[in-house]
């Protein structure tokens, strides 16, 4: 008999590691083709625009992280460990992500004088605000001007918006006690499913708005993701039972519906084939988790490779600019992300200690400002 998700989830000893870096060489592949000239990009053998290789790589990334993060805020012992945590993972390699892009690649592959570089607002601004998550579109001067895709620096951090969105979701969701047991997670969960359902069948509105849309999508697929979790000690995994709702979810195809079959069949899919398989398959798990830098380094280097050769075909940018958006992810992963995860725990203290001082202050200020009128109070009258 299959084995529960609960019974099958022991510590790190999975394949989610393995899981993420195949979606994020993926995202890679869909960058490959996206970023060469047209006509190069049309003479290859497989259609990736039609496949959808990126988006339903994107799609796994929020599945996975809706499934871990649900377990990070229900296993975390408050919400400010929880916020640590989700702010050490995601801004300390985009920061340095950043840092890296605006004064160290742009100054080296930029078409302007360097006296022009760094005159310009640009670059100074790039950092903050591309880090800060407030825009993923800033331009720099004269970087990637001539290549198909002009200008464009790091658009897939435009996905990490969203991501922070749903991290915030369930945050409030955990603080107003709506996860608290199974009856109310089950009633929470049933709320964003009838929302996203009246949007998407009962308004035009993700038809008007990108943002919508959006954000629709991923909510979905993050709480269903995060769904498996709550409720890991009730299903079971199976491979056939994978098979049956990737067959439901092609059968849909075209439909309203396909969208949301597609996000259940791959997140039971996916749950399979990080807690099922073992053996020399979990020795994947001895390398680090490079997904993350993969993601945010391979938009950039891969625009560089263009601007050297802008007549590469998709195939051997994806051969050539793989290995170096790699050594990146790994250089980030072991003095970025690592160092910073291991910090969790006293940076949480910290914050901590910060908010229980400022809370004191306040409530003495507070104490102070009302006793003179207490006091006054009987002989005033």
């Amino acid at each position: 008999m299959a084995n529960t998700i609960a019974a099958l989830l022991h510590g790190r000893d999975n394949n989610f590691n393995l899981i993420r870096f195949l979606a994020a060489s993926a995202v890679i592949l869909d960058h490959s083709f996206a970023l060469v000239a047209h006509d190069q990009a049309a003479g290859a053998l497989i259609d990736v625009d039609r496949l959808e290789i990126g988006r339903l790589a994107v799609d796994v990334f929020f599945i996975i992280s809706g499934f871990l993060v649900t377990r990070s805020v229900m296993t975390q012992p408050t919400l400010i460990d929880y916020a640590v945590a989700r702010v050490l993972r995601l801004f300390p390699a985009l920061l340095a992500v950043c840092i890296g892009i605006a004064f160290v690649l742009g100054p080296v592959v930029t078409a302007a004088s360097f006296g022009d570089y760094f005159t310009d607002p640009r670059p100074w601004l790039f950092v903050p605000l591309t880090a800060s998550l407030i825009t993923h579109s800033l331009t720099l001067p004269g970087v990637f001007d001539t290549v198909p895709q002009s200008g464009a620096i790091d658009p897939p951090l435009w996905t990490l918006r969203y991501e922070t969105m749903c991290y915030g979701l369930l945050a409030l969701f955990a603080l107003v006690g709506a996860l608290a047991t199974r009856f109310r997670a089950t009633l929470t969960l049933a709320a964003i499913l009838g929302f996203y359902v009246f949007v998407t069948l009962a308004t035009s509105w993700r038809e008007d708005s990108g943002a919508v849309d959006s954000a629709a999508r991923f909510i979905l697929g993050f709480f269903v993701g995060g769904a498996f979790y709550v409720f890991a000690g009730k299903i079971r995994l199976d491979l056939a039972v994978a098979l049956v709702l990737g067959l439901v979810a092609a059968a849909t195809y075209g439909t309203a519906a396909y969208e949301a079959a597609l996000i259940v069949a791959l997140a039971y899919s996916l749950l399979w084939f990080a807690l099922v398989p073992a053996g020399a398959i979990r020795r994947f798990n001895r390398f680090g988790d490079y997904s993350y830098g993969l993601y945010i380094l391979c938009f950039p280097i891969q625009q560089t490779f263009v601007m050297l050769d802008p007549r590469i075909p998709p195939a051997w940018l994806f051969v050539c600019s793989f290995p170096a958006v790699l050594a990146f992810a790994i250089l980030s992963w072991h003095f970025v992300e690592h160092p910073a995860l291991r910090r969790k725990a006293w940076t949480g203290d910290c914050v901590g200690s910060l908010m229980r001082g400022a809370q004191q202050r306040l409530t003495s200020v507070l104490g102070s400002g009302a006793a003179p009128k207490a006091q006054g109070s009987p002989s005033g009258r």
